[in-house]
């Protein structure tokens, strides 16, 4: 049995908070520790932050929506939103999260490292969009915990 919970926020960065209190409450029932779940909320709030900042281009009065999917194997979250799509090989190229190499000031930057986080923290992570709506669909499976 699937239990679902469907949260909406303003396009705004500080509208993001009240997303990760909901997360938090909810991953009460899946049994995770706390840092499974700090991983959890991570990958959410980068998603979030994606929607807020490329697809409305840090525009508020869009709506970002947050699905919260809880099975007895498995968390899902699908961040959606009605913004400029994201290129769905952005995924794909997204390298894994690593610490910045000091010889390579390209790896400096904590910007554009997103994805990246979202991939290293959930088990899968899906993109597409379709009557133009984007969503980012993430999972993370109960009952052992995530590799590092």
């Amino acid at each position: 049995m699937t239990r679902t919970i469907s949260l909406s926020i303003d396009s705004r960065p500080e509208c993001i908070e009240l997303l990760s209190c909901a997360l938090y409450g909810l991953c009460q029932l899946t049994g995770l520790p706390a840092t499974e779940v700090a991983r959890i909320d991570l990958a959410m709030v980068e998603a979030a932050n994606n929607a807020v900042e490329h697809a409305y281009g840090g525009e508020s009065g869009h709506p970002v929506v947050v699905e919260f999917h809880l099975t007895p194997e498995r968390f899902c979250l699908v961040v959606l939103d009605r913004g400029a799509a994201m290129d769905s090989r952005q995924l794909d190229l997204a390298g894994t999260f690593g610490d910045p190499d000091f010889s390579d000031p390209d790896t400096w930057s904590i910007r554009g490292r997103g994805l990246a986080i979202i991939k290293s923290c959930m088990d899968v992570v899906e993109y597409h969009t379709r009557d133009g709506l984007n969503a980012l669909s993430m999972s993370r499976a109960l009952g052992s915990a995530h590799p590092a």
